[in-house]
């Protein structure tokens, strides 16, 4: 373990930015960003959310600083579509995300777990061979002086967690409380939670469902309430709180798939029929089934190769499903080989597990995860072991997921609604070749799994 002294030293001694070539202490944080000469993406940032003002106050303040090279790791188009007025609440969000109050110099830092941000947002600390990180991104330069805080340039740029919509928080907690009752018997206490909720959400203005999808609603939820079958009831309720939550996940805050949905109408669907549909919506999403060769093209190799290493890995797909084999040597520190993909946005967003149907070799592999498609300082990892030849099921929940960052483990965990890219990882030290055949990839929801309705 690096010692604090020894770290600063570190940080101190090999800044990307010359220290002759460094500003300073007279002069604020803005005007240190603006005479950096790596900063003009968040100058402009900065000036666009109408902080500098606040920047250039008494403070003290410590300012996480991602480069002009950080900004531009982000997809294309985020840093303009950020700089629209339209989205300017969001983009003082995560401006405020990279702030903490008060002076923090990299010796400080060394010596925390984490920082609360002005966007009342937390960033974990690490200190991982000679490196300072926060959250996924790496200190480059430290402790650049200003007359009101400190500045610290950084690799990336650090994203804050979705905020979570008032009517997500509702249904959810109408969900935890009514599942449990129902699976000890008592549908019409669960059906009664639900009706509540649902009837909340449609009389606060602040909940985003637009009037018509109100009226909607509405009719549907009275239609409901002359059922006589309670536990019918719960599932006609269930049903209007899922599809409420898949318009949010989707960013549809009007609601109008879910008014939709809502207003179909059980009668003309068997009352079994609409509870196995409701179950699986509810239970699990396909990701990947292979059944469209094109799926497996969305996947790339990434081998030892990149850090001199010798191993393969090839990607094909045979009958509905995809191959990843090839063989890890362990000439030149090598030994790995893995396959990964992009995923959307929020694709695992109200499910908490990833279930796998895979054929292996006897060997074992990793699945990993990431919270962002640009590669970050860390990543998300959990092994799983293969029977030779034989069909298996493994279900991983991503709570279990260990944080990772060059070989040692770091605190944190990755939120299923933060979870971008999927990742299949073979390194486990030994030499030779390797064959994982996939069947399927889903997001599943094992908290209280035995509720259906």
């Amino acid at each position: 373990m690096v010692t604090r002294l020894a770290l600063l030293g570190l940080l101190l001694a090999a800044p990307t930015t010359p220290l002759s070539a460094l500003p300073t202490a007279n002069e604020t944080i803005p005007a240190v960003a603006v005479s950096s000469g790596r900063l003009k993406t968040l100058v402009a940032a900065v000036t666009e959310a109408g902080l500098a003002g606040a920047l250039s106050g008494e403070g003290p303040f410590t300012v996480f600083a991602p480069t002009d090279e950080a900004f531009a790791k982000l997809p294309e188009g985020t840093v303009a579509s950020l700089l629209e007025p339209r989205n300017r609440e969001t983009l003082v969000r995560i401006l405020k995300h990279h702030v903490v109050a008060g002076r923090l110099d990299a010796a400080d830092l060394v010596g925390r777990g984490s920082v609360e941000t002005l966007a009342g947002t937390s960033l974990e600390l690490a200190a991982v061979r000679d490196r300072l990180l926060v959250a996924d991104a790496v200190v480059e330069t430290a402790d650049v002086p200003a007359s009101n805080g400190v500045v610290h340039l950084i690799d990336r740029v650090l994203m804050p967690p979705k905020q979570v919509a008032p009517l997500m928080t509702l249904l959810e907690n109408a969900v935890s409380r009514g599942a449990p009752i129902f699976n000890d018997g008592n549908p019409a206490a669960c059906a009664a939670i639900y009706a509540t909720a649902l009837e909340a959400a449609i009389l606060v203005d602040g909940y985003g469902i637009e009037p018509q999808a109100r009226r909607r609603i509405a009719s549907r939820l009275a239609e409901i309430d002359a059922m006589e079958d309670d536990r019918e009831q719960a599932w006609a309720y269930r049903r209007i709180i899922d599809s409420l939550v898949s318009a949010i996940s989707q960013g549809e805050l009007a609601a109008p798939a879910a008014a939709r949905a809502a207003t179909a109408g059980s009668d003309s669907v068997p009352a079994s029929a609409a509870v196995a549909r409701a179950s699986s919506q509810a239970a699990s999403r396909m990701v990947f089934a292979f059944d469209d060769a094109a799926e497996a093209k969305r996947w790339a190799t990434v081998l030892d190769g990149v850090m001199g290493g010798l191993s393969t890995g090839r990607i094909s797909t045979s009958r509905g499903t995809v191959v990843f084999d090839g063989e890890t040597s362990l000439e030149n520190n090598g030994g790995f080989s893995s396959m990964r993909v992009d995923l959307p946005e929020g694709l695992f967003a109200g499910f908490d597990a990833v279930k796998l149907r895979v054929k292996g070799d006897g060997r074992e592999y990793r699945l990993g995860a990431k919270a962002a498609r640009a590669m970050g300082a860390a990543g998300y990892w959990a092994p799983f072991a293969t029977s030779k030849g034989e069909w298996i099921e493994v279900t991983i929940p991503i709570a279990d997921l260990e944080r990772h960052f060059m070989g040692q483990r770091l605190p944190g965990r990755l939120e299923p609604e933060d979870l971008r890219s999927l990742e299949f990882y073979i390194y486990d030290k030994k030499a030779g070749s390797f064959r994982l055949e996939i069947d399927s990839i889903e997001a599943v929801r094992t908290s209280g799994a035995s509720f259906d309705a």
